[in-house]
């Protein structure tokens, strides 16, 4: 299972002892140690963070908890990806590296950043299926990108707009209290807004020399995982066609045996399954906005036996049918010759 780091849980002991909960009661159930929470060393189960952040907005009646924390937590940024962030000239350099790097901070979070149609936007994912059951992380993690921006520019930051896949739960009024711009509900992703002037603003403590200089430590320490990353990607990619992508025979190709390579890969902070459906994800976009390969060719291609279960599979991480995701790319597109 992917890991984040323990400064996800920085502030949230004081949260819940606002509210009259204990945080040592909201953790056993998951096995997480109080020796975690805070601790950057140290690392949780993200599944296992996703389940306490919902299970205590409802212990302690608080909708909001997930905004609430981020608020009081800040950037989560720490070490050496804040100053990354803090160093680079403009916003937009700021958010590209930590896009770069946020491995480092944990593989079960997925931010992109993509411009069009005269807008910015930063989409926020994670590893985990159906992120319509899991507001409160999303929640803390969208508003994190925001208040990360208004770290680099030192005044405060409002976006154009935050889009969230899954409904309101709370008051219009709250919402606007955390982010002070139009939220809406129900859509396809969850994002930041942003307009292209945004990217250009520069970061109050830009700093090139310390920005190349962590940039490099960086490279340093993402070497050995991402070298795990780019073959076991490069084997999915073979092997997805063939119907025959298990770790069984991808250890097999990288001469492991595949209890070693589900060592390495936990020790590295990725899931084998996770990995596969992230592969998954990204090559359905790619083929579907550049390509005229039909559903069915699209579904083969990514190793699925049946187009069904690849229509599946791109709802629950879209929110649309594979037509539908096509014809917002290519207009032009006829369904008929899927």
């Amino acid at each position: 299972m992917d890991r984040i780091r323990g400064t996800a849980l920085l502030q949230f002991g004081e949260l819940l002892a606002e509210r009259g909960a204990s945080l040592r009661d909201q953790l056993a159930p998951h096995r997480i140690g109080l020796d975690i929470v805070g601790n950057y060393r140290k690392t949780l189960s993200y599944k296992s963070l996703v389940q306490v952040f919902e299970g205590s907005a409802s212990a302690v009646q608080l909708p909001t908890l997930g905004l609430e924390l981020a608020t009081r937590q800040g950037s989560t940024l720490l070490g050496p990806l804040q100053h990354l962030a803090r160093t680079a000239a403009t916003v937009g350099e700021a958010l590209i590296a930590v896009l770069r790097y946020m491995s480092l901070y944990s593989a079960s979070i997925h931010y992109r950043l993509e411009q069009r149609a005269g807008v910015v936007m930063l989409y926020f994912d994670n590893a985990l299926p159906y992120s319509t059951e899991m507001p409160q992380i999303v929640e803390k993690s969208v508003l994190h990108g925001q208040l990360m921006i208004t770290e680099l520019l030192g005044i405060p930051f409002i976006p154009k707009a935050v889009l969230f896949r899954h409904q309101p739960l709370s008051s219009p009024d709250s919402y606007l209290h955390y982010f002070d711009c139009p939220i809406r509900f129900g859509q396809g992703h969850n994002a930041l807004v942003l307009r292209p002037k945004d990217l250009k603003q520069p970061c109050i403590q830009a700093d090139a020399t310390l920005h190349e200089i962590v940039r490099f430590y960086l490279d340093a320490q993402c070497t050995p995982d991402n070298n795990l990353y780019l073959q076991l990607q490069g084997h999915i990619q073979t092997l997805l066609p063939r119907g025959r992508c298990s770790l069984e025979e991808v250890a097999r190709l990288m001469s492991l045996h595949s209890r070693t390579l589900q060592r390495r890969l936990a020790s590295s902070g990725m899931d084998f399954e996770v990995r596969v459906d992230y592969f998954r994800r990204k090559q359905a976009e790619q083929l579907l906005q550049n390509t005229n390969l039909t559903v069915a060719q699209i579904a083969t291609e990514l190793g699925y036996q049946r187009s069904t279960s690849f229509c599946r599979a791109h709802h629950r991480w879209f929110g649309m049918t594979p037509i539908e995701h096509r014809l917002q790319y290519q207009p032009r597109f006829k369904p008929s010759s899927s």
